[in-house]
């Protein structure tokens, strides 16, 4: 083996290192909120919302498809170029060390009406490209938490796209990197039902009737 092989095989070793060591998958925690849910890494629905869809994975266990979420649900992760260099770290990280990453996220369930879809990430090292599609519908991704990473630089950061949709069927989302070093540390798509117009003018009314009681009672 040439001592360029060995420089490489030594460098993506100790950045494995480094990755493992740091990973949010290693705790199962996101550091900010969405939607009022912060997904607490347990083994139930409970962080999400009454009447949402959810699917989350805080530890990846394979390299090209996982089809067994941690938290609610059921859905499957693929990446669709593991060949490039890709590997899973110590603590369950999916790590693309020598391409672009390419993902494909999918959640079957039907939704009828209208519903608020959210495609959800954390990464370490190369972030993830800004656009991501939910059945070819673009989204522009949303930086909710970025924090520099020392050792082989990158950031440490989460994300999320959003969507609306009406009577889906199945959600397919596409997502990924353009560069090298990524590593993916969770990953989680929620989505919930948007209020019918009735829902809130029966609300409106309900709110309007209790400030006329306390009006009358004052």
């Amino acid at each position: 083996m040439s001592f360029h092989r060995l420089l490489s095989a030594g460098a993506l070793c100790a950045l494995s290192a480094v990755l493992s060591s740091t990973a949010l998958a290693a705790s199962a925690r996101w550091d900010t909120s969405l939607a009022g849910s912060d997904g607490s890494g347990a083994s139930s629905a409970s962080p999400w919302a009454t009447g949402s869809v959810a699917a989350e994975w805080n530890v990846f266990d394979s390299t090209t498809t996982d089809s067994t979420p941690d938290i609610a649900g059921s859905g499957s992760l693929s990446q669709l170029n593991p060949a490039a260099g890709s590997f899973l770290t110590g603590t369950g990280n999916l790590y693309s060390a020598g391409g672009a990453a390419v993902f494909s996220a999918t959640l079957d369930t039907m939704l009828n009406g209208t519903w608020t879809v959210w495609l959800r990430t954390a990464t370490q090292g190369t972030s993830l490209d800004s656009v991501a599609t939910l059945n070819g519908v673009t989204a522009d991704k949303t930086v909710s938490y970025s924090a520099a990473l020392g050792g082989f630089g990158g950031s440490e950061e989460e994300a999320y796209w959003r969507w609306t949709v009406t009577d889906v069927s199945s959600l397919q989302f596409s997502f990924g990197s353009s560069a090298a070093h990524t590593s993916l540390d969770q990953l989680a798509i929620f989505a919930a039902p948007v209020p019918e117009p009735s829902t809130w003018l029966s609300l409106a009314a309900g709110l309007s009737l209790l400030g006329a009681l306390a009006r009358r009672r004052a």
